[in-house]
Protein backbone atom coordinates (compact mmCIF):
# COMPACT_ATOMS: atom_id res chain seq x y z
CA UNK A 1 0.00 0.00 0.00
CA UNK A 2 2.76 2.17 0.81
CA UNK A 3 4.98 1.57 -2.44
CA UNK A 4 1.66 2.08 -4.55
CA UNK A 5 0.65 5.31 -2.64
CA UNK A 6 4.51 6.25 -3.40
CA UNK A 7 4.28 6.21 -7.06
CA UNK A 8 0.21 7.85 -7.15
CA UNK A 9 0.08 10.53 -4.39
CA UNK A 10 3.46 10.14 -2.57
CA UNK A 11 2.88 12.67 0.19
CA UNK A 12 0.35 10.85 1.43
CA UNK A 13 2.11 7.26 1.10
CA UNK A 14 2.94 7.09 4.56
CA UNK A 15 -0.13 8.05 5.99
CA UNK A 16 -1.51 5.12 3.60
CA UNK A 17 0.50 2.79 5.13
CA UNK A 18 -0.88 3.60 8.92
CA UNK A 19 -4.65 3.88 8.14
CA UNK A 20 -4.96 0.51 6.64
CA UNK A 21 -2.63 -1.13 9.79
CA UNK A 22 -5.15 0.47 11.82
CA UNK A 23 -8.38 -0.96 10.10
CA UNK A 24 -10.40 -2.60 12.63
CA UNK A 25 -11.45 -5.00 10.33
CA UNK A 26 -8.41 -5.56 8.83
CA UNK A 27 -6.40 -6.20 12.25
CA UNK A 28 -9.64 -8.23 13.40
CA UNK A 29 -9.30 -10.65 10.58
CA UNK A 30 -5.70 -10.36 10.53
CA UNK A 31 -5.98 -12.30 14.32
CA UNK A 32 -7.45 -15.53 13.17
CA UNK A 33 -7.54 -18.29 10.74
CA UNK A 34 -9.36 -16.11 7.65
CA UNK A 35 -8.15 -16.21 3.79
CA UNK A 36 -9.04 -12.43 3.95
CA UNK A 37 -5.48 -10.68 4.95
CA UNK A 38 -3.60 -12.83 2.06
CA UNK A 39 -6.32 -12.74 -0.04
CA UNK A 40 -6.24 -8.79 0.33
CA UNK A 41 -2.09 -8.89 -0.04
CA UNK A 42 -2.23 -10.90 -2.94
CA UNK A 43 -4.72 -8.87 -4.88
CA UNK A 44 -2.53 -5.32 -3.95
CA UNK A 45 0.26 -6.81 -4.93
CA UNK A 46 -0.82 -8.00 -8.33
CA UNK A 47 -2.61 -4.53 -9.04
CA UNK A 48 0.97 -3.22 -7.75
CA UNK A 49 2.76 -5.39 -10.11
CA UNK A 50 0.33 -4.34 -13.18
CA UNK A 51 0.69 -0.54 -12.32
CA UNK A 52 4.85 -0.95 -12.36
CA UNK A 53 4.39 -3.30 -15.24
CA UNK A 54 2.59 -0.61 -17.06
CA UNK A 55 4.47 2.64 -15.97
CA UNK A 56 7.64 0.64 -16.70
CA UNK A 57 6.66 -1.14 -20.00
CA UNK A 58 8.27 -4.04 -18.24
CA UNK A 59 6.53 -7.96 -19.47
CA UNK A 60 8.50 -9.41 -16.77
CA UNK A 61 6.78 -7.33 -14.14
CA UNK A 62 3.03 -8.17 -16.04
CA UNK A 63 4.25 -11.86 -15.60
CA UNK A 64 4.63 -11.33 -11.35
CA UNK A 65 1.30 -9.80 -11.57
CA UNK A 66 -0.49 -12.81 -13.17
CA UNK A 67 1.36 -14.75 -10.93
CA UNK A 68 0.72 -12.97 -8.36
CA UNK A 69 -2.96 -13.17 -9.15
CA UNK A 70 -2.57 -16.83 -9.19
CA UNK A 71 -1.75 -16.93 -5.87
CA UNK A 72 -4.90 -14.87 -4.87
CA UNK A 73 -7.00 -17.29 -6.92
CA UNK A 74 -5.67 -20.40 -4.74
CA UNK A 75 -5.94 -18.43 -1.18
CA UNK A 76 -9.70 -17.67 -2.27
CA UNK A 77 -11.09 -18.61 -5.54
CA UNK A 78 -11.71 -16.81 -9.10
CA UNK A 79 -12.41 -13.66 -7.18
CA UNK A 80 -8.36 -13.29 -6.89
CA UNK A 81 -8.28 -12.85 -10.79
CA UNK A 82 -11.84 -11.63 -11.60
CA UNK A 83 -11.83 -8.87 -9.30
CA UNK A 84 -8.10 -7.37 -10.39
CA UNK A 85 -8.79 -8.44 -14.01
CA UNK A 86 -12.21 -5.97 -14.06
CA UNK A 87 -10.61 -2.70 -11.89
CA UNK A 88 -7.01 -2.97 -14.79
CA UNK A 89 -9.70 -3.51 -17.60
CA UNK A 90 -11.91 -0.33 -16.21
CA UNK A 91 -9.21 1.56 -15.94
CA UNK A 92 -7.61 1.40 -19.30
CA UNK A 93 -11.19 1.96 -21.11
CA UNK A 94 -10.75 5.01 -19.12
CA UNK A 95 -7.44 6.15 -19.08
CA UNK A 96 -5.29 4.46 -22.45
CA UNK A 97 -7.68 2.00 -24.37
CA UNK A 98 -5.40 1.17 -26.87
CA UNK A 99 -3.30 -0.85 -23.91
CA UNK A 100 -6.14 -3.35 -23.81
CA UNK A 101 -5.14 -4.86 -27.40
CA UNK A 102 -1.77 -5.60 -26.07
CA UNK A 103 -1.09 -9.11 -26.70
CA UNK A 104 1.10 -9.67 -23.26
CA UNK A 105 -2.51 -9.87 -21.23
CA UNK A 106 -4.02 -12.55 -23.08
CA UNK A 107 -0.77 -14.74 -23.20
CA UNK A 108 -0.55 -13.85 -19.80
CA UNK A 109 -4.21 -15.25 -18.77
CA UNK A 110 -3.23 -18.59 -20.56
CA UNK A 111 -0.16 -18.59 -18.27
CA UNK A 112 -2.31 -18.24 -15.49
CA UNK A 113 -4.67 -20.78 -16.09
CA UNK A 114 -1.79 -23.44 -16.49
CA UNK A 115 -0.71 -21.88 -13.28
CA UNK A 116 -3.83 -22.39 -11.28
CA UNK A 117 -5.10 -25.50 -13.70
CA UNK A 118 -3.01 -28.46 -11.89
CA UNK A 119 -4.95 -27.66 -8.30
CA UNK A 120 -8.49 -27.69 -9.95
CA UNK A 121 -7.54 -30.90 -11.98
CA UNK A 122 -6.50 -32.41 -9.10
CA UNK A 123 -9.50 -31.91 -7.00
CA UNK A 124 -11.48 -32.84 -10.11
CA UNK A 125 -9.89 -36.36 -10.24
CA UNK A 126 -9.93 -37.03 -6.55
CA UNK A 127 -12.80 -34.81 -5.07
CA UNK A 128 -15.00 -34.12 -8.26
CA UNK A 129 -18.34 -34.01 -6.28
CA UNK A 130 -17.22 -31.63 -3.19
CA UNK A 131 -15.36 -29.16 -5.45
CA UNK A 132 -18.14 -29.23 -7.37
CA UNK A 133 -20.74 -28.32 -4.67
CA UNK A 134 -18.20 -25.78 -2.78
CA UNK A 135 -17.61 -24.09 -5.89
CA UNK A 136 -21.38 -23.38 -6.16
CA UNK A 137 -22.04 -22.73 -3.18
CA UNK A 138 -18.96 -20.38 -2.27
CA UNK A 139 -18.41 -18.65 -5.63
CA UNK A 140 -22.28 -18.71 -7.46
CA UNK A 141 -24.60 -19.05 -5.22
CA UNK A 142 -23.62 -16.44 -2.67
CA UNK A 143 -24.47 -14.13 -5.71
CA UNK A 144 -28.14 -15.43 -5.60
CA UNK A 145 -29.09 -17.65 -3.88
CA UNK A 146 -28.70 -17.35 -0.59
CA UNK A 147 -29.38 -14.91 2.60
CA UNK A 148 -30.29 -11.45 1.38
CA UNK A 149 -28.88 -8.19 2.68
CA UNK A 150 -29.78 -4.83 1.34
CA UNK A 151 -28.09 -3.17 -1.75
CA UNK A 152 -27.05 -0.14 0.28
CA UNK A 153 -25.34 -2.69 3.52
CA UNK A 154 -22.03 -1.80 2.96
CA UNK A 155 -22.49 1.62 2.40
CA UNK A 156 -23.45 1.87 6.25
CA UNK A 157 -20.63 -1.13 7.24
CA UNK A 158 -17.73 0.98 6.14
CA UNK A 159 -18.20 3.85 8.57
CA UNK A 160 -17.61 -0.03 11.44
CA UNK A 161 -15.31 -1.65 9.58
CA UNK A 162 -13.17 1.02 8.39
CA UNK A 163 -12.83 3.03 11.57
CA UNK A 164 -10.24 5.04 12.82
CA UNK A 165 -10.58 7.26 9.49
CA UNK A 166 -13.96 5.67 8.09
CA UNK A 167 -16.27 8.93 7.35
CA UNK A 168 -13.57 10.29 5.24
CA UNK A 169 -13.77 7.63 2.68
CA UNK A 170 -16.64 9.10 1.24
CA UNK A 171 -15.85 12.41 0.62
CA UNK A 172 -12.44 11.30 -0.37
CA UNK A 173 -14.28 9.29 -3.03
CA UNK A 174 -15.66 12.28 -4.39
CA UNK A 175 -12.76 14.54 -4.35
CA UNK A 176 -11.04 11.69 -6.17
CA UNK A 177 -13.29 11.87 -9.17
CA UNK A 178 -11.06 14.79 -10.31
CA UNK A 179 -7.61 13.45 -9.79
CA UNK A 180 -6.66 11.54 -12.29
CA UNK A 181 -3.34 10.71 -10.82
CA UNK A 182 -6.01 8.54 -7.85
CA UNK A 183 -8.08 7.09 -10.86
CA UNK A 184 -6.58 3.26 -9.72
CA UNK A 185 -7.46 3.21 -6.58
CA UNK A 186 -10.79 4.86 -6.99
CA UNK A 187 -11.60 1.93 -9.99
CA UNK A 188 -10.59 -0.38 -7.52
CA UNK A 189 -12.51 1.10 -4.32
CA UNK A 190 -15.67 1.32 -6.46
CA UNK A 191 -15.82 -2.11 -8.34
CA UNK A 192 -15.47 -3.59 -4.85
CA UNK A 193 -18.46 -1.56 -3.90
CA UNK A 194 -20.59 -1.64 -6.41
CA UNK A 195 -20.08 -5.68 -7.35
CA UNK A 196 -20.57 -6.93 -3.96
CA UNK A 197 -23.57 -4.27 -3.22
CA UNK A 198 -25.14 -6.58 -6.19
CA UNK A 199 -24.22 -9.88 -4.72
CA UNK A 200 -27.41 -10.85 -2.77
CA UNK A 201 -25.17 -12.65 0.52
CA UNK A 202 -22.65 -9.66 2.34
CA UNK A 203 -20.03 -9.91 4.95
CA UNK A 204 -18.28 -6.84 5.94
CA UNK A 205 -14.83 -9.05 4.82
CA UNK A 206 -16.25 -9.31 1.20
CA UNK A 207 -15.03 -5.34 -0.11
CA UNK A 208 -11.83 -5.91 2.97
CA UNK A 209 -9.36 -6.35 -0.45
CA UNK A 210 -10.61 -2.75 -1.49
CA UNK A 211 -9.29 -1.02 1.70
CA UNK A 212 -5.74 -0.91 0.68
CA UNK A 213 -7.33 1.76 -2.38
CA UNK A 214 -9.86 3.26 0.43
CA UNK A 215 -5.96 3.53 2.42
CA UNK A 216 -4.87 5.66 -0.16
CA UNK A 217 -7.87 7.69 -1.45
CA UNK A 218 -8.13 8.88 2.45
CA UNK A 219 -4.71 10.12 2.87
CA UNK A 220 -4.33 11.97 -0.38
CA UNK A 221 -7.50 13.41 0.79
CA UNK A 222 -6.17 14.39 3.96
CA UNK A 223 -2.68 15.47 2.65
CA UNK A 224 -3.70 17.91 -0.21
CA UNK A 225 -6.95 19.30 1.73
CA UNK A 226 -6.93 21.67 4.18
CA UNK A 227 -10.32 22.56 5.68
CA UNK A 228 -12.29 23.21 9.30
CA UNK A 229 -14.79 20.75 8.31
CA UNK A 230 -11.97 18.31 7.72
CA UNK A 231 -10.28 19.08 10.54
CA UNK A 232 -13.25 19.14 12.80
CA UNK A 233 -14.55 15.03 11.12
CA UNK A 234 -10.66 13.77 12.14
CA UNK A 235 -11.89 15.32 15.91
CA UNK A 236 -15.44 14.04 15.73
CA UNK A 237 -13.62 10.49 15.16
CA UNK A 238 -11.11 10.90 17.43
CA UNK A 239 -13.47 11.49 20.20
CA UNK A 240 -15.85 8.89 19.11
CA UNK A 241 -12.64 6.12 19.56
CA UNK A 242 -12.35 7.46 22.69
CA UNK A 243 -15.62 7.62 23.78
CA UNK A 244 -16.19 3.93 22.90
CA UNK A 245 -13.03 2.88 25.26
CA UNK A 246 -15.06 4.49 28.19
CA UNK A 247 -18.20 3.38 27.20
CA UNK A 248 -16.66 -0.29 27.09
CA UNK A 249 -15.34 0.61 30.53
CA UNK A 250 -18.56 1.73 32.32
CA UNK A 251 -21.17 -0.99 30.07
CA UNK A 252 -18.41 -4.34 30.80
CA UNK A 253 -17.24 -3.04 34.34
CA UNK A 254 -13.45 -3.12 33.54
CA UNK A 255 -10.51 -1.32 34.67
CA UNK A 256 -10.45 2.39 34.55
CA UNK A 257 -6.69 2.74 34.58
CA UNK A 258 -6.85 1.10 31.02
CA UNK A 259 -8.62 3.49 29.14
CA UNK A 260 -7.26 6.49 31.62
CA UNK A 261 -4.04 5.20 30.01
CA UNK A 262 -5.75 5.08 26.61
CA UNK A 263 -6.67 8.80 26.54
CA UNK A 264 -3.47 10.16 27.85
CA UNK A 265 -2.06 8.45 24.41
CA UNK A 266 -5.09 9.84 22.78
CA UNK A 267 -3.51 13.44 23.46
CA UNK A 268 -0.15 13.02 21.66
CA UNK A 269 -1.35 14.31 18.59
CA UNK A 270 -2.90 17.65 20.24
CA UNK A 271 0.80 17.36 21.76
CA UNK A 272 2.10 17.26 18.34
CA UNK A 273 -0.29 19.86 16.65
CA UNK A 274 -0.88 17.44 13.75
CA UNK A 275 -4.78 16.98 13.66
CA UNK A 276 -4.26 14.18 10.92
CA UNK A 277 -3.13 11.41 13.33
CA UNK A 278 -5.61 12.41 15.82
CA UNK A 279 -7.98 9.39 14.80
CA UNK A 280 -5.01 6.99 13.98
CA UNK A 281 -4.03 7.64 17.87
CA UNK A 282 -7.56 6.68 18.98
CA UNK A 283 -7.52 3.94 16.48
CA UNK A 284 -4.49 2.67 18.63
CA UNK A 285 -6.52 3.46 22.08
CA UNK A 286 -9.17 0.96 21.09
CA UNK A 287 -6.71 -1.65 19.77
CA UNK A 288 -4.92 -1.16 22.91
CA UNK A 289 -7.97 -1.41 25.45
CA UNK A 290 -9.47 -4.38 23.06
CA UNK A 291 -6.08 -6.63 23.47
CA UNK A 292 -5.01 -5.50 27.22
CA UNK A 293 -8.76 -5.47 28.80
CA UNK A 294 -11.60 -6.60 26.60
CA UNK A 295 -10.07 -9.69 25.12
CA UNK A 296 -8.64 -11.23 28.30
CA UNK A 297 -12.26 -10.94 29.67
CA UNK A 298 -14.21 -12.21 26.83
CA UNK A 299 -11.92 -15.04 26.65
CA UNK A 300 -13.37 -16.50 30.43
CA UNK A 301 -16.79 -17.11 28.25
CA UNK A 302 -15.11 -18.79 25.61
CA UNK A 303 -13.23 -22.81 27.21
CA UNK A 304 -12.55 -24.01 24.05
CA UNK A 305 -9.05 -24.06 24.77
CA UNK A 306 -9.35 -26.10 27.99
CA UNK A 307 -12.08 -28.06 26.03
CA UNK A 308 -9.38 -29.27 23.80
CA UNK A 309 -6.90 -30.22 26.75
CA UNK A 310 -9.42 -32.51 28.04
CA UNK A 311 -9.86 -34.04 24.84
CA UNK A 312 -5.96 -34.38 24.63
CA UNK A 313 -5.59 -35.56 27.70
CA UNK A 314 -8.75 -37.87 27.76
CA UNK A 315 -7.24 -39.07 24.48
CA UNK A 316 -3.30 -38.24 23.72
CA UNK A 317 -2.81 -40.27 21.14
CA UNK A 318 -5.72 -39.66 18.93
CA UNK A 319 -7.35 -43.47 18.44
CA UNK A 320 -10.82 -41.93 19.19
CA UNK A 321 -12.80 -40.48 16.70
CA UNK A 322 -14.01 -37.11 18.12
CA UNK A 323 -17.79 -35.87 16.99
CA UNK A 324 -19.45 -32.19 17.84
CA UNK A 325 -23.69 -32.15 18.23
CA UNK A 326 -25.23 -29.03 17.08
CA UNK A 327 -24.08 -25.28 16.48
CA UNK A 328 -20.14 -26.53 15.32
CA UNK A 329 -16.94 -24.55 17.50
CA UNK A 330 -14.69 -23.98 14.85
CA UNK A 331 -11.76 -23.37 17.14
CA UNK A 332 -12.03 -26.82 18.42
CA UNK A 333 -9.92 -28.62 15.97
CA UNK A 334 -7.17 -26.24 16.66
CA UNK A 335 -7.18 -26.71 20.24
CA UNK A 336 -7.97 -30.33 20.32
CA UNK A 337 -5.42 -31.27 17.54
CA UNK A 338 -7.35 -33.38 15.72
CA UNK A 339 -10.40 -33.64 13.17
CA UNK A 340 -13.82 -32.74 14.62
CA UNK A 341 -16.77 -34.22 12.90
CA UNK A 342 -20.02 -33.19 12.84
CA UNK A 343 -23.34 -35.04 14.37
CA UNK A 344 -23.10 -38.36 15.95
CA UNK A 345 -20.95 -41.55 15.59
CA UNK A 346 -22.20 -44.57 14.33
CA UNK A 347 -20.42 -46.88 16.52
CA UNK A 348 -18.04 -46.39 19.73
CA UNK A 349 -15.88 -46.01 21.08
CA UNK A 350 -16.26 -42.31 20.40
CA UNK A 351 -15.64 -38.60 22.31
CA UNK A 352 -18.78 -36.24 21.77
CA UNK A 353 -19.63 -32.74 21.97
CA UNK A 354 -23.25 -32.65 22.89
CA UNK A 355 -25.45 -29.87 23.92
CA UNK A 356 -27.00 -32.16 25.55
CA UNK A 357 -27.43 -35.80 27.27
CA UNK A 358 -27.01 -38.22 24.86
CA UNK A 359 -28.42 -42.04 25.28
CA UNK A 360 -25.12 -44.50 25.59
CA UNK A 361 -23.09 -41.48 26.38
CA UNK A 362 -21.35 -41.14 29.37
CA UNK A 363 -20.81 -37.65 30.76
CA UNK A 364 -17.38 -36.77 31.20
CA UNK A 365 -17.31 -33.05 31.73
CA UNK A 366 -19.49 -29.94 30.86
CA UNK A 367 -18.86 -26.43 29.98
CA UNK A 368 -21.00 -23.44 29.85
CA UNK A 369 -20.65 -22.27 25.95
CA UNK A 370 -21.67 -19.48 23.70
CA UNK A 371 -24.81 -20.46 21.27
CA UNK A 372 -24.88 -17.81 19.24
CA UNK A 373 -22.34 -16.21 16.62
CA UNK A 374 -19.08 -14.79 18.16
CA UNK A 375 -18.31 -12.95 14.85
CA UNK A 376 -21.23 -10.59 15.87
CA UNK A 377 -19.12 -9.52 18.53
CA UNK A 378 -21.20 -6.40 19.77
CA UNK A 379 -23.99 -8.80 20.33
CA UNK A 380 -21.78 -11.54 21.82
CA UNK A 381 -20.73 -8.51 23.78
CA UNK A 382 -24.64 -7.28 24.97
CA UNK A 383 -25.56 -11.38 25.81
CA UNK A 384 -22.04 -11.51 28.31
CA UNK A 385 -23.47 -8.88 29.98
CA UNK A 386 -26.69 -10.53 31.04
CA UNK A 387 -25.94 -13.93 30.45
CA UNK A 388 -27.99 -14.04 27.53
CA UNK A 389 -27.89 -17.45 25.37
CA UNK A 390 -25.28 -19.46 27.15
CA UNK A 391 -26.11 -23.22 27.59
CA UNK A 392 -24.08 -26.23 28.53
CA UNK A 393 -21.86 -28.13 26.52
CA UNK A 394 -21.31 -31.92 27.32
CA UNK A 395 -18.06 -33.76 26.63
CA UNK A 396 -19.07 -37.60 26.32
CA UNK A 397 -17.43 -41.29 25.50
CA UNK A 398 -20.19 -42.75 23.47
CA UNK A 399 -20.02 -46.45 23.94
CA UNK A 400 -23.07 -48.14 21.97
CA UNK A 401 -21.71 -51.05 19.51
CA UNK A 402 -24.33 -49.26 16.64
Amino acid sequence: TYLMARRLSPEGAFLSGVILLLSFQFVANSRYASPEVPLTFFVTLTLYLWLESYVRKSNLLLFLAFTASGMAVLTKGPVGFVMPALIVFVYLLLADRREVLRPAYYLGTLYLLVILGWWYLYQAVNNGEILAEVFLKENVKRIYAMESDPVYYYLLDIPVSFLPYSFLVYPATLWALRRKNLLLPLVWFLSFLVIFSLVKMKLPLYVMPAFPAMAILTASFLTEVKSRLVNLSLGLLWVLCLFGVWAGVHLLGLGIWTAALVTVVGLVPLLLKEVRILPAFGGLGILLFISSSLLPEVERYRPYREIGEEIKRLDPEGRLRTYQVGVFHESLPFYAERVILKGLPDKGPALVLTPARVEDCKTLKRWKVYRGSESRFVKFLRDIKVGRNFGDLHLCIFESEG
